[in-house]
């Protein structure tokens, strides 16, 4: 079981003390997920600031208001992991303040990759990807478009940045943080540990409500990343239990080794289904019903065939299903005999 925290949660752009030195904040998000968790480690000299939330003229408000609240410098950003929602404001917070920034090196270089222009790309790759998924031209055509600028909610990464390697520790205020990292999630996903007063500061890694998504992107198509998140969830569980978790979504918790089971069974839940689907051949495209009981649009189909295929992929390697092609290009998954 898991037993949600009772500090308050604060209101978008406010923050709640969690412990000594150690600050909860709240950006909004334009998405379902309306809102971030933000981390801020206060130090006699300045402060840390743990991810950043997205690019916009209201984040940046919230943040300048906070600096005002505190009175103190901003000494460095340290950034879990490279999506928009995490490191969307790095540019901006280590440009205006001159200050630098902490990110593990596939998180960085990613970032740098995914989300900056790509003038004269050759888009065949990513066209592929979709086309294999069995997803109609017209889905295709909204995703695969070349890119002559940063993605919206991103501004331009700093060219430099300060690799946190698993096992090495973050020294703030006093206080060791061991970093740990994960994939899954994403290429190499921070978390960071300070022991003394059990706390993870997790990111997007674990969750207490839902589970992160775990998807297969047109960069690497026949990567196994569930495999890697099922390897985090059990490094996670054994973990103390009276671990206090501070999540990037929902509510800080107790019950980290409860939390990861949950995960992990949900998961196995959902390629038992899958696998269970595929008694016929099927596409990915058919076999997005058996994981999502909504109908999926926009980004919502975006994420949708990235997380089915991961499940695909999963059982793929494990030798559950048996992909072949059909004459049209699509992917066609079976159950294997």
């Amino acid at each position: 079981m898991i037993t949600l925290t009772s500090h308050p949660t604060p209101a978008s752009g406010e923050w709640t003390l969690l412990s000594e030195d150690l600050w909860w904040l709240r950006m909004p998000l334009p998405f379902e997920l309306d809102h971030i968790n933000l981390y801020v480690l206060e130090d006699t000299n300045g402060i840390v600031v743990v991810d950043t939330g997205l690019s916009s003229r209201r984040s940046k408000a919230i943040w300048q208001a906070c600096f005002e609240q505190f009175n103190k410098p901003l000494l460095a950003v340290v950034v879990t992991h490279m999506h928009p929602d995490h490191c969307g404001l790095v540019g901006w917070l280590c440009r205006e303040f001159d200050v630098p920034l902490y990110m593990s090196a596939l998180e960085y270089f990613a970032a740098r990759s995914i989300f900056g222009p790509n003038p004269g790309a050759d888009l065949t790759t990513d066209k592929r990807y979709f086309q294999r998924a069995g997803v109609e031209q017209s889905i295709i055509d909204q995703h695969v478009k070349p890119r002559e600028s940063y993605t919206e909610g991103v501004e331009p990464l700093p060219l430099a940045f300060r690799r946190l390697k698993h096992g090495e520790t973050l020294q703030v205020a006093g206080k060791s943080w061991l970093i740990m990292t994960f994939a899954g999630h994403s290429p190499e996903h921070v978390c960071l540990y300070n022991c003394e007063q059990k706390l993870l500061i997790g990111g997007d890694q674990i969750l207490p409500q839902i589970s992160p998504n775990i998807g297969v992107y047109s960069q690497e198509p026949e990567a196994n990343p569930l495999a890697d998140y099922f390897t985090s969830l059990s490094a996670l569980a054994e973990m103390p239990a009276d671990t206090l978790v501070l999540p990037s979504h929902n509510v800080p918790y107790i019950g980290l080794p409860h939390r990861a089971v949950e995960l992990r069974q949900h998961h196995q839940a959902q390629l038992d289904a899958l696998e269970t689907f595929c008694e016929t051949p099927r596409s990915l495209v058919e076999c997005l019903p058996v994981m999502y009981k909504r109908p999926l649009t926009g980004r919502h189909m975006f994420f949708a065939v990235a997380e089915c295929l991961s499940h695909l992929n999963y059982l793929m390697y494990a030798s559950r299903l048996v992909r072949t092609e059909s004459n049209a290009g699509v992917y066609l998954y079976q159950r294997c005999e």
